[in-house]
């Protein structure tokens, strides 16, 4: 086991780098098993339990309410119990065919694939519309499954603007919330998109994901997304979203929006994760526009994603832009209260 307080903060990730901090502060003690585990053992030497973390799903959460969070077909499933906004979805394994998949997606105008048990944006392709395109998806999405070997085929949230948006929830309370821009690039007049992604990776900021401010973008993954788009010259400060997912890891963007989020919107994601018996949670939504506190749900069109058990709670406290909101340091408050 190694004491964490004698690993270099860039070995670290993000957030148990700022762990780290608050440990020192508070006169805790935290060790892991290697450098990169997300297993932390917590001593707080006032004569207490010793606390084991994964990630930052805290002790208290149950290994049941776990293993749903990482089934996001199961989480659905559940959530409608308690009336949380989703849009329909269908599974697709080996108890249904291939045509029942293909129906599913003739009723929507466009479907997003993604894995059953997938993580980090691995995995997710949107715009299907046809079946070659469902067919090449699906493989894709198995190719990235962890041990669920299925995929959700899924209603695509189609308007004009969709605004991402992760609420952070930490002992079945509100903390915090981020809008998550997909990876884009600006144009210069000169340059292909191809090559702007080039030039934005070699930003200083850029680097390896959840270890540097901001993730490198995937190049493969933004010509599968672009097709012919990649090789286009863009005007000058023209933007360009170069990946569909509006992920951290995959190089998006992060803005606070902590103060815009509407009471209603904050109550449906604290009902998410009490439903989920996850007492840390990060709950995506899709949003029809920017929220704004007296936002209703006509305005907004709110659609729960999916609901995670290890959210990242680093961004939320380092913010592309917009306000730092401590997040970890509440984390913390509330493991010394376990």
């Amino acid at each position: 086991m190694i004491n964490i307080a004698t690993i270099p903060d860039e070995k670290l990730s993000q957030t148990l780098r700022l762990m780290k901090a608050r440990f020192i502060e508070r006169g805790w003690s935290a060790e892991i098993p290697y450098v990169g585990s997300p297993h932390c053992f917590i001593n707080r030497n006032d004569g207490t339990d010793r606390l084991h973390v994964f990630s930052a799903t805290p002790p208290n959460a149950s290994y049941a309410a776990a293993s749903l969070a990482n089934d996001k077909y199961g989480s659905y499933e559940l959530l409608k119990t308690a009336d949380i906004p989703q849009l329909a979805s269908f599974l697709a394994s080996e108890h249904t065919t291939f045509e029942d998949q293909v129906a599913f997606m003739n009723a929507h105008e466009k479907v997003v694939v993604k894995p059953v048990d997938g993580g980090h944006g691995k995995g997710i392709t949107v715009n299907v519309d046809t079946p070659e395109k469902l067919r090449r998806a699906l493989e894709d999405a198995l190719q990235n499954k962890k041990s669920i070997d299925a995929a959700i085929i899924q209603k695509q949230y189609l308007h004009n603007m969709i605004i991402d948006v992760r609420i952070l929830c930490i002992g079945y309370e509100f903390v915090a919330a981020i809008w998550r821009i997909p990876a884009r690039v600006k144009g210069d007049g000169i340059s292909t998109v191809s090559q702007l992604i080039e030039k934005e990776n070699s930003r200083e900021e850029r680097g390896r994901p959840y270890y540097a401010k901001l993730a490198e973008i995937n190049s493969e993954k933004a010509a599968s997304y672009l097709g012919d788009e990649i090789n286009r010259i863009p005007a000058q400060d023209e933007e360009v979203s170069v990946l569909g997912i509006a992920n951290y890891g995959a190089g998006g963007e992060t803005v606070d929006v902590t103060d815009q989020i509407p009471e209603w919107l904050r109550d449906v994601a604290v009902r998410a994760a009490r439903t989920s018996e996850l007492p840390v949670a990060g709950v995506d939504f899709m949003l029809a526009m920017a929220p704004e506190a007296e936002s209703t749900q006509q305005d907004l069109e709110a659609m729960l994603i999916e609901i995670n058990k290890c959210p990242l709670l680093a961004m939320h406290d380092m913010p592309t832009s917009g306000t730092p909101r401590g997040a970890v340091g509440k984390y913390v408050d509330y493991l010394a209260g376990l």
